[in-house]
């Protein structure tokens, strides 16, 4: 995590990241329909090129970082009221998978400091981690409205466009996500996940220039190479795709899912050599992607 979510403690407030990083490189890919054998072309011609239908064979896009929710540090041990009190309650419950209690607790602290950020931030995360939703987003909303900190601000956002994405409200998810990018304009995973939220909502080109900021960002991000070949891949754009697959695969040599959708990047473009390798590199990795290939291929 770069620089703006990692010194929240900087803030006039003591605060601890929960640095859960969830990118799941994983994806099923559709079943083979049956296939006609087409007829020989004519003598001295080359077959023409395989049109895959990228939408259904392609490994999906990586799944979105749900990282950096922020929740209160230990400074507050030593009691000395009742909101220290029930924050302290309300992080140990949290920390130790008590969402539902973790949420009451919160609960206290804003009843006794409506006009805090921070408890009103600590409450928008308790309701996430609780599966509340609407709660979640009302809290961090109420945040931001309190905040003059642009770091609490900008993380509140962040963690609203992560509820937003989950519920399968892509232009609410990139809305949030964009205040994200106008605050602290340098932060990946931000750009990684407007390119997801875009993807979802049908806009790849907006998605491809999404993860094409992540990759700048941070060159070494695997799943943003692996997703900007995946979104070249869906509008048949396969040498694009052959580039960044590769460099995915250059990245994270043992990634599958990178290996099989670079094979079919490659069939696409009539490479069978390459492909054929991939695959061979797949009997190892992973089997079942192997065969699936191997199975496209012929």
């Amino acid at each position: 995590m770069s620089r703006i979510f990692t010194r929240a403690s900087r803030a006039p407030f003591v605060f601890l990241f929960a640095l859960s990083v969830c990118l799941l490189g994983c994806a099923s890919t559709a079943q083979a329909q049956p296939r006609q054998t087409p007829p020989p072309p004519p003598q001295g011609q080359k077959p023409p090129k395989k049109k895959l239908q990228a939408s259904s064979n392609f490994a999906q896009y990586a799944a979105r970082d749900a990282s950096n929710r922020l929740i209160t540090g230990g400074a507050t041990r030593n009691v000395m009221d009742d909101a220290a009190k029930y924050t302290q309650t309300g992080q140990e419950s949290y920390e130790a998978g008590k969402f539902a209690e973790a949420v009451e607790a919160f609960k206290k602290v804003v009843a006794l400091k409506p006009k805090s950020d921070a408890a009103h931030y600590q409450l928008g995360v308790a309701y996430e981690a609780a599966g509340c939703g609407a709660e979640a987003i009302a809290s961090y909303r109420k945040a931001i409205e309190l905040t003059g900190n642009v770091e609490i601000k900008a993380v509140a956002n962040y963690n609203m466009g992560n509820v937003y994405a989950a519920a399968n409200q892509p232009t609410e998810a990139i809305e949030a996500y964009q205040k994200v990018v106008a605050l602290v304009p340098n932060e990946s995973v931000t750009h990684y996940n407007i390119g997801l939220a875009y993807a979802s909502a049908g806009k790849t080109k907006e998605s491809i220039e999404a993860f094409k900021q992540a990759v700048s960002l941070k060159p070494d991000y695997v799943e943003a190479q692996f997703n900007l070949g995946t979104a070249y891949g869906t509008t048949e754009q396969y040498r694009e795709a052959v580039a960044a697959f590769r460099e995915a695969v250059r990245l994270k040599p043992d990634h599958a899912e990178a290996h099989f959708n670079l094979g079919l990047a490659h069939l696409a473009l009539d490479e069978r050599d390459a492909a054929q390798a991939e695959i061979k590199i797949l009997r190892t990795l992973k089997p079942e992607l192997a065969a699936r290939l191997n199975e496209l291929a012929n």
